[in-house]
């Protein structure tokens, strides 16, 4: 699985590695134009997205960071 977020449309995704089929997406404040964190609390795997946006490639901008825990 992979997780993206660098895209200019105001979603974040995780990709099948082997296919590139969505497998889940959220919308975000701001296009989140950067890669995510990926990191384990408590034994919990946890992604986390920084949606800024980028105002040289669209004019929505943001300061949002959107966490999310992956099922156990």
């Amino acid at each position: 699985m992979i997780f993206i977020g660098a895209s200019i449309d105001a979603r974040v995704r995780a990709l099948d590695a082997s296919t590139g089929k969505e497998l889940w997406y959220d919308n975000v404040m701001a296009p989140a134009v950067a890669n995510p964190a990926v990191f384990e609390h408590q034994g919990r795997q946890w992604v986390v997205f920084a949606a800024g946006g980028n105002s040289i490639l669209k004019p929505e901008v943001g300061d949002q960071i959107a966490a999310y825990a992956l099922p156990d």
